[in-house]
């Protein structure tokens, strides 16, 4: 029986994974470019103590010559100061080529250590959200199940617990999944298949899908006025990044989550915005958001299920399909926005 306690004890205990905030500045990625940044400082330094050398050597050696009492003839002193200056021309144009190089490498090493930063972050992120979703479910189908082995669950209970084991299970299986084809998005990118489409006549017949959907049924959604344009989309993908932010804003958007889309032109796309009327983004970079298991720092965003996938499946698949994506972090009126853009059809450019 204490063992029990304590296997429950720890199952409803949430884990403690570190949030992207408190990423140290002494990790190992950040270390790499704190050293780099300091070795590139010592060779400006030494770069710039030679070239002003160099641009002062007539100087520097007629000073030497007049400490040791040497007195030279005008046409003497002119003599040298030409050889000093035709070398010193000489180095300033190898030294403006080294300059050149050394600026190339400092790119070239500052842009590797950019994304080493990026990664090291990536996998920080996909800790700290995996381990709790992987955790939370099995433990809660684990406790279910042991319940039933040892015949604690009768009648409507034993119904119940069963299906709250297999919604675990089925939870963890969407996970799962997600996992699989971001991993899948990133080695390859998503497959779409674009076709001509009435834009407005498309998202109305999938949110009227999605109506009917128990994951996306909690939220009213409303399409507001707009032009009749048509894209060139993929309607597969485009139900994926709808369903993706209709189940955002059940998480993040309140008790009752309210979303609004509309559409309009800009350029040669047509513009997509979905606005929930949630708190808005907090405490979170929204260039960082569409990032991979990338989610909020406050409590609220993290105590919600999900592993930070939903966004960032959203716009690999509208620059898939020649589009774009962006948050918008503060909406008039309250709430959070994202935008995304999907080609217009040829004729309508």
């Amino acid at each position: 029986m204490c063992r029990r306690r304590r296997w429950r004890s720890n199952a409803r205990s949430p884990p403690r994974a570190s949030s992207p905030e408190h990423v140290a500045v002494f990790d190992p990625a950040r270390r790499k470019l704190y050293s780099y940044i300091a070795v590139v400082a010592v060779y400006v330094v030494v770069f710039g103590w030679w070239v002003f050398f160099f641009v002062h050597q007539s100087e520097f050696l007629l000073a030497r010559i007049a400490k040791r009492n040497i007195t030279l003839t005008p046409e003497a002193e002119e003599a040298l100061r030409s050889a000093t200056d035709e070398s010193m021309r000489m180095f300033v144009f190898e030294g403006a080529f080294l300059g050149l190089m050394l600026l190339a490498s400092m790119f070239l090493v500052t842009r590797s250590l950019q994304r080493e930063i990026a990664v090291h972050r990536q996998q920080k992120n996909f800790l700290s959200a995996v381990t709790h979703e992987l955790k939370s479910p099995l433990a809660s189908a684990k406790l279910y199940l042991e319940s039933l082995l040892l015949g604690r669950a009768e009648g409507e209970k034993r119904e119940r617990y069963l299906r709250n084991a297999h919604a675990d299970l089925e939870r963890l299986q969407e996970m799962v999944e997600q996992l699989l084809e971001s991993a899948r998005m990133a080695s390859t990118g998503p497959p779409v298949r674009t076709e001509r489409m009435a834009l407005r006549t498309e998202l109305a017949r999938i949110l009227e899908e999605l109506a009917r959907d128990p994951a996306t049924s909690a939220v009213a959604t409303t399409l507001a006025p707009g032009d009749a344009l048509e894209v060139d989309a993929d309607p597969l993908a485009l139900r994926t990044m709808l369903r993706n932010l209709l189940t955002n804003a059940i998480k993040y958007a309140g008790p009752s989550p309210r979303v609004e889309l509309s559409v309009r032109r800009e350029g040669a796309h047509a513009a997509v915005r979905v606005r929930d009327f949630g708190p808005g983004l907090k405490s979170l970079d929204a260039r960082r958001i569409f990032e991979p298991f990338v989610r909020g720092g406050d409590e609220l965003v993290r105590t919600r299920k999900g592993v930070g996938l939903g966004l960032y499946m959203l716009a690999e698949l509208a620059r898939a399909q020649r589009g774009g994506a962006q948050a918008i972090p503060s909406v008039e009126g309250g709430g959070f926005a994202v935008e995304f853009t999907l080609p217009l059809a040829r004729e309508q450019r």
